[in-house]
């Protein structure tokens, strides 16, 4: 009988080796090294041709934009391969318990008496003080926001279809908190193979890439990309690869954030 506890609680600790908590309660799941696709390739964009920076029309985005179907592809192209080494990613979004933890005060505009709702109402630049500000607490400088590459990878955990849980739209509600009138707690929906809540719907979330028209194309003015979804996005929902921007200043009741920690 020991000896079978002692197995048990063996296999327990290798499952969950790689997970880390802070100190104020935050759970990240360790993401391994890897490469996979990043962004859309729709059938047909393989042959468009780049943009002529010496033209006004955008040969590469109007070519893409013919072949898009039902989804915004143009920004989301053209795919291509990237690969990253291994971190630390926050299992859900950052929560208003966690925020008011840092920050003192609750900017949300869904405040249910849940502390596990996800912050929202927060801009590139809130995240940034967050990050500093725990960052400060730990004395450390390990935290920060995903770059896009990071997050998409992480979304997508090992997958390759629209969402994580596959290219038929009736599996996004098992995942996604979406088309509804209200974000809702974090853990809501099932995780992803990587262990993350909501990396599809419920809130969007900001990351530290500037947008990009086009994977080919530099930064656009000054903004910041955020990625997910939210509970109140429709259209496509949640897919691995939906970019959205704005201003880093930008505050919006379904744009939140979660966290990186470096190893």
């Amino acid at each position: 009988m020991k000896k079978t506890l002692l197995s048990l609680a063996l296999l327990s600790a290798l499952v969950y080796a790689g997970d880390y908590t802070n100190s104020i309660g935050m759970k990240f799941k360790d993401i391994s090294s890897g490469s996979f696709m990043m962004g859309t390739q729709p059938p047909g964009t393989e042959n468009c041709p780049q943009d002529n920076p010496f033209t006004s029309p955008n040969e590469y985005t109007d070519c893409a934009n013919t072949k898009k179907g039902d989804a915004p592809i143009s920004s989301e192209t053209p795919a291509h391969k990237v690969s990253l080494k291994s971190f630390y990613m926050a299992e859900t979004e950052v929560t208003q318990g966690q925020w008011y933890t840092i920050m003192g005060n609750n900017p949300a505009e869904f405040k249910t008496g849940n502390p596990d709702m996800p912050v929202e109402q927060v801009s590139w630049e809130d995240a940034r003080t967050f990050v500093d500000r725990l960052n400060a607490k730990e004395n450390t400088n390990k935290y920060r926001l995903p770059t896009e590459e990071e997050w998409e990878y992480a979304a997508r955990a090992g997958t390759n279809t629209k969402w994580y849980c596959g290219n038929d739209e009736s599996c996004v509600n098992s995942i996604a908190v979406s088309d509804t009138n209200t974000s809702k707690p974090v853990k809501s929906r099932k995780q992803n193979a990587f262990g993350l809540y909501d990396m599809s719907g419920n809130v969007w979330e900001w990351t530290d890439s500037c947008y990009t028209e086009t994977y080919n194309k530099e930064c656009y003015k000054n903004t910041k990309v955020y990625r997910g979804g939210s509970w109140f996005y429709v259209e496509g929902n949640g897919r691995s690869a939906l970019r959205e921007y704005n201003t880093p200043d930008f505050r919006s009741m379904n744009i939140g954030f979660r966290l990186i920690r470096n190893k």
